[in-house]
């Protein structure tokens, strides 16, 4: 914790068929031989799918990772005029708050996304100073979890012993009938339940919600093995370090994921649930998961050191990842937007892995009008506004330039269906006052986030869930106190 490293012991046990020996070769995927610490690959490999596997002679090896972190909420603004302008959209976004769950479905993927924007909407409200505003939405929060948790209506979760799950009735994209997307669906409600929690932690005690919650934890995030309830990490694949989407993984390619984003989303709030409560545990798993997934994204999804994507592959990056081969498109359009955002989204405090390299998201969303114009070209559209989308994709460039990503939003464009105005533009003022991410900056708390200005001044975060006061390192030597429950924000 000390220098936010995460440290993976990989090891094999092996049985002599025949002769003494016990010792085997292990092949490591790029995203593993880019971090490893230990047995160092040899000249031998092979290549696959995934890039170059490189072998290494024995029966373990390390790997150790940064953990960049994040905070669960932003500071309030600065600029006096993007206060107001903040202010005069949050006045409609919480009258039409009730409206975020059911836009698209009344299961628990969009109720999920109703819950994560009404989460987001909360924490402009509270950085906005409007205390009245996040405690009527706290309570919109609280109401709409406990009616799925208290058994009394035709929404329920409910534990299925002999699947081995914790479903959520009724399905929605067969998360029932073939287990599929679990981790997407449920990513939503732990990080919801967890900004309760984080403002009123006696609502996720034991003896309230807290246990249906940690049910729910339990169906994606189960680190035993071996038990009869959950089955060890359901989604996740320890050796590819990354989450499968399908249940059944009934295609001849294998599993797949398609929202590497949504996965992330996931893990981020199981590390603010484990932290907004106190358990050190599940804190700690998050952000192995947290960690370990977005080293796998950028290798395999964005392909950000050009280890894997072939050449003739002829695709910016990979929206959709299968065991053995990629896809450049979604399960429901061939819309470009759709293709980008589907990665990108939801967009939160999470989000800010995404600008580890900011040429990188230049050249992303520069690739994004020619891939618009070959779709256009072909005359298939999907019915959907030329503009879908277009809040997610200005968020995303906000990360590479804070200026181009106010460009790119149209104040009275469309809107993600996971998503609110003033979100979105108080995310966009908030990257230009603070700068782009700063991911070369470690804090020796789980709880942080550090940006950089175009003149290199840098903004410090970090937030304290804890019941009394701490005194936050960063790698930089700068150091804050921080109060109990509380952010703090400081500019160098």
């Amino acid at each position: 914790e000390a220098r936010s490293k995460v440290r993976s012991v990989y090891s094999v046990q092996t049985v002599a068929r025949e002769g003494e020996n016990l010792k085997t070769l292990m092949g490591l995927y790029p995203h593993h031989w880019s971090s490893v610490v230990s047995e160092h690959p040899s000249q031998y490999g092979y290549d696959t799918v995934r890039g170059r596997i490189r072998l290494v002679p024995g029966n373990s090896f390390t790997l150790e990772r940064t953990y960049n972190g994040f905070v669960p909420t932003w500071a309030g603004l600065e600029d006096a005029a993007a206060k107001e302008s903040v202010a005069s959209l949050l006045v409609g976004d919480r009258a039409k708050a009730p409206q975020l769950f059911g836009k698209m479905g009344r299961g628990t993927y969009w109720i999920g996304k109703g819950l994560g924007a009404t989460a987001q909407l909360m924490s402009v409200a509270e950085a906005a100073g409007d205390t009245k505003m996040r405690d009527d939405l706290l309570e919109l929060l609280k109401s709409r979890l406990e009616s799925w948790f208290d058994g009394k209506r035709s929404t329920y979760f409910v534990q299925d012993s002999r699947l081995g799950t914790f479903v959520g009735v009724p399905q929605e994209y067969n998360s029932i009938n073939a287990m599929n997307d679990h981790h997407f669906h449920y990513g939503y409600w732990v990080k919801a339940a967890a900004h309760v929690a984080l403002r009123d932690p006696d609502w996720a005690s034991q003896q309230k919600w807290g246990g249906m919650v940690e049910k729910i934890i339990a169906d994606i995030a189960t680190d035993e093995r071996g038990r009869a309830d959950f089955p060890f990490l359901r989604n996740f694949d320890v050796y590819e370090g990354h989450s499968w989407a399908s249940g059944d993984a009934n295609f001849d390619a294998g599993n797949n994921q398609e929202s590497s984003s949504e996965a992330v989303n996931a893990w981020a709030g199981l590390v603010l649930w484990g932290e907004a409560t106190g358990n050190r545990r599940l804190r700690d798993l998050g952000i192995y998961l947290f960690t370990t997934e977005i080293a796998s994204i950028n290798q395999y999804w964005f392909d950000l050191d050009r280890q894997v994507l072939a050449p003739e592959y002829g695709k910016p990056f990979a929206s959709m990842v299968f065991g053995g081969k990629y896809a450049f498109n979604t399960w429901w359009t061939q819309e470009p937007r759709q293709i980008f955002g589907i990665n990108l989204l939801p967009i939160t405090t999470a989000s800010t892995y995404l600008g580890a390299n900011p040429e990188y998201v230049r050249s992303l969303v520069a690739a994004l009008p020619a891939e618009v114009k070959a779709y256009n070209a072909r005359g298939n559209t999907d019915g959907t506004p030329p503009d879908i989308w277009q809040d997610v994709i200005a968020s995303y460039a906000a990360l590479g330039d804070p200026d181009a990503g106010f460009a790119l939003w149209n104040r009275r464009g469309a809107v993600e269906s996971g998503e609110t105005r003033s979100h979105t533009l108080f995310w966009l003022s908030s990257l230009k006052e603070m700068g782009t991410p700063d991911l070369s900056v470690t804090a020796d708390t789980p709880l942080y986030a550090v940006f950089k200005d175009k003149g290199g001044a840098r903004t410090y975060l970090a937030y304290n869930a804890r019941n009394s006061a701490i005194k936050v390192t960063f790698s930089t030597g700068k150091t804050v106190d921080v109060p109990a429950r509380s952010l703090v924000r400081i500019r160098s």
